[in-house]
């Protein structure tokens, strides 16, 4: 039986306005894929696709990107998730 863990997508900018929300919370395999857990918050939230989220669905708009609990990026790796950890969604492209 495969592993799971309860995580929480934090989202930020164009993400939260264009879903009205500020987290979505999410159970996806211990260890994950980047594909997966674009298809599952697509699943959960689909105002993200087209925003940030690929409209095929493959991974996030070059615009956007992954952190895991604020402390490093994620890629298209493999990700170890554990319960309680939060992934937070925000563009990489800041104004200023």
């Amino acid at each position: 039986m495969a592993h799971t863990a309860s995580v929480t997508i934090e989202l930020f900018g164009t993400a939260r306005i264009a879903s009205g929300r500020k987290a979505i919370a999410l159970t996806l395999p211990s260890n994950t894929s980047a594909a997966t857990l674009v298809a599952a918050l697509a699943e959960k939230c689909p105002a993200l696709v087209g925003v940030a989220l690929r409209d095929n669905l493959d991974g996030l708009l070059e615009s956007y990107t992954l952190n895991l609990n604020g402390t490093e990026f994620v890629g298209d790796d493999c990700l170890c998730l554990r319960d309680g950890d939060s992934l937070l969604l925000f563009s990489s492209q800041a104004g200023g």
